[in-house]
């Protein structure tokens, strides 16, 4: 049994400093290959290092909604240049994000930006990260403005039932759960993972962040993988084996990796 952490930063700094203990706990559960997207062009080096070094960790390179202020105007050109040099698997991660309030001056710049990079990913032909928090109806407006189906991962789902299907059915997207659903109280994300088609679902941590439920850790990390995988086997009927083989099936498919020897 193997996994795909379809969203680590493993660049971030807690993970940084301890990146032979972060790979050796992973391996140990049987997480062995690693999505790692950019936030900026700042940290966009840091990432095609890590890629560069290491062929089981994968880049996708995009300007997150959540650092507008690291963001400027030219920065889109770099982008642009940076992927043509690099070939990331994906454009990400990108989006929108208005769970903490923005003015409108501020979602017409998230907007623009998110814009810019789907059009980025469809003269690439390639699939895209999304990070969206409170705008799953804007995201999928654009979506269907751009006709954008070359797909990829709503990261970190959240949203309703009727939303996951229009991403999934609609726009061809995998939807991405992490720490979230191991917590007993997120009633609504685990009635989705047990609900879906299981061909729509890919796993992550987002480490460091989202925490799994009763983590003795300081912080996330792709080890993690493990515990989450076992909450849905709980909430699904079908057996494990079966499960992961095709969430990682998933995972390869959407992002265009090909079928690993384990590293």
């Amino acid at each position: 049994m193997s996994f795909i952490d379809s969203h680590c930063h493993l660049d971030f700094g807690q993970l940084a400093g301890c990146f032979s203990e972060i790979l050796s706990n992973a391996r140990r559960n049987n997480v062995i290959e690693f999505v790692v997207p950019s936030i900026s062009i700042e940290n966009i080096p840091k990432v095609i290092k890590l890629a560069g070094d290491h062929e089981f960790i994968h880049m996708a390179l995009g300007l997150h909604p959540c650092f507008m202020d690291l963001h400027l105007a030219s920065h889109i050109d770099q982008l642009d240049q940076l992927v043509e040099l690099n070939r990331p698997i994906a454009i990400g991660e990108i989006g929108l994000d208005f769970y903490i309030s923005v003015d409108q001056q501020q979602q017409q710049k998230q907007l623009m930006l998110f814009a810019e990079q789907l059009q980025l990913a469809q003269r690439y032909d390639l699939p895209v990260i999304l990070h969206v928090r409170k705008a799953h109806d804007q995201v999928l407006a654009l979506l269907k403005k751009h006709k954008f189906y070359t797909a990829g991962i709503v990261h970190a789902f959240n949203g309703s039932f009727v939303q996951a299907k229009r991403y999934t059915d609609e726009f061809g997207f995998k939807l991405g759960f992490g720490g979230a659903i191991t917590h007993s109280r997120a009633l609504k994300l685990r009635a989705l993972v047990s609900q879906l088609p299981l061909t729509d679902i890919v796993l992550e941590t987002d480490a460091p962040d989202m925490p799994i439920a009763n983590m003795q850790q300081a912080y996330n990390q792709p080890a993690n993988i493990k515990q989450i995988s076992e909450v849905v086997f709980e909430l699904r009927s079908e057996p494990a084996i079966e499960i992961e083989r095709q969430i990682e099936s998933n995972t390869r498919q959407i992002l265009g990796l090909i079928t690993s020897s384990n590293g």
